[in-house]
C-alpha cells in the first residue's frame, strides 16, 4: 500500500499554522523539515513521519499558540494531581506526553526541566481537548470561556491513529467514523450525544445516564471528561425500539412446552411456593392430631 502524502495545506493543518504565509516562513526557518518529494500537479509533500520532527514548542511557546496563560500549559505538562470532575481519580498525569505516545511521536525533552514538546504533538493535544478544530484553527468561542468547567464546541479528535485493521465498527462492520486528515475518531462530549441521541438538553441526558439508560462513557479525555464515540450512540439509538418492547412487555414464562409454547404457573403449581407452603402445611397436620 502506497504510503499518505500530506500536501502543503494538509501539513499546515496538522502542524497548526493559523495561514499559509505563517507555513512558508516556517519553511523558509527550517521549522518545518523538507518535503519527501513533488508531485507534478500537487506540488512538495510530506510523510506523516517527516511531520512529527518539526520544531519543538516550549510551554510558554505553547500559551501563546492556544491563546491561553502561561500556567495553563504547565498543567497540560504534568497534571496536578488528586481528583479530577466526578471524583474519578487522575488517569493521564501527563496528558500533553500521553498524546505524543498515542500518535507514535517522541517527545524526549518532555520530562526536563524545561519541557519541550513538538509541534504537532501539542497541535494533536489541543485538536483531542477542543482549543482547536479539525483544520487546526483555534476555536473562538474557548477563547473566551473564563474560569470553571467547560465542554468542546464540538466533538474533538482522538490522538490515537485509527488502522486499517481497526477500521471497522466490530459490531456493525461498517467504516468508522474518524477524522480524515488525522484517522482519530471522534469523540462526542455530554452536549453532542445529547443531541445525537435526541434529548430536549443536556440535564436530561445526564439524568438518563445516572439511571443508566444510555450507554457508558466510552473513555476519558486528556482533562477527564467523558465522551462516547459516535457509533455506540447510533448503536444505542438504532436499539431504542426493542428496549421500548422489554419494558413494556409482561413478565417473561416460566418455560415452554415441547411444541415450543410459553407458559405461567400458577402460584399453587410454582416449586418455590409449594416449598415455602410445606411448613405451614406440616404446622396445621400437627395442630389437627
Amino acid at each position: 500500500m502506497a504510503r499518505e502524502r500530506y500536501y502543503a495545506q494538509e501539513a499546515r493543518e496538522i502542524l497548526g499554522y493559523q495561514s499559509a504565509e505563517a507555513f512558508e516562513q516556517a519553511l523558509e526557518n527550517s521549522h518545518v523539515p523538507p518535503a519527501d518529494g513533488e508531485d507534478e500537479e500537487l506540488g512538495p509533500f510530506w510523510f506523516i513521519e517527516s511531520l512529527g520532527q518539526d520544531e519543538t514548542l516550549s510551554l510558554g511557546e505553547i500559551a501563546k499558540l492556544a491563546g491561553v496563560n502561561r500556567a495553563t500549559p504547565q498543567k497540560w505538562h504534568r497534571s496536578p494531581t488528586g481528583k479530577a470532575a466526578r471524583g474519578y481519580e487522575k488517569a493521564t498525569p501527563h496528558p500533553m506526553r500521553s498524546v505524543a505516545e498515542a500518535m507514535g511521536v517522541p517527545a524526549p525533552e518532555a520530562d526536563e526541566a524545561r519541557p519541550r514538546y513538538p509541534r504537532r504533538v501539542v497541535v494533536g493535544f489541543l485538536k483531542a481537548i477542543g482549543y482547536m478544530d479539525a483544520r487546526g484553527q483555534l476555536v473562538e468561542e474557548i477563547q473566551n470561556k473564563g474560569p470553571g468547567r467547560w465542554v468542546p464546541v464540538k466533538p474533538t479528535i482522538d490522538p490515537h491513529p485509527v488502522k486499517d485493521a481497526e477500521a471497522l465498527d466490530p459490531k456493525t462492520k461498517k467504516p468508522l467514523t474518524v477524522d480524515p486528515l488525522t484517522r482519530g475518531r471522534l469523540r462526542h462530549y455530554a452536549p453532542h450525544a445529547s443531541a445525537v441521541l435526541g434529548y430536549k438538553d443536556v440535564g436530561v441526558f445526564e439524568q438518563s445516564l445516572n439511571k443508566g439508560r444510555v450507554p457508558k462513557a466510552d473513555g476519558y479525555d486528556e482533562l477527564q471528561r467523558p465522551y462516547w464515540w459516535l457509533e455506540t450512540l447510533e448503536g444505542h439509538k438504532a436499539d431504542a425500539a426493542d428496549r421500548k418492547e422489554k419494558r413494556q412487555a409482561g413478565p417473561e414464562p416460566d418455560g415452554y412446552t415441547t411444541e415450543g409454547q410459553p407458559f405461567r404457573l400458577l402460584p399453587e403449581d410454582n416449586y418455590y411456593a409449594k416449598k415455602a407452603a410445606e411448613p405451614a402445611a406440616s404446622e396445621a397436620k400437627n395442630d389437627a392430631e
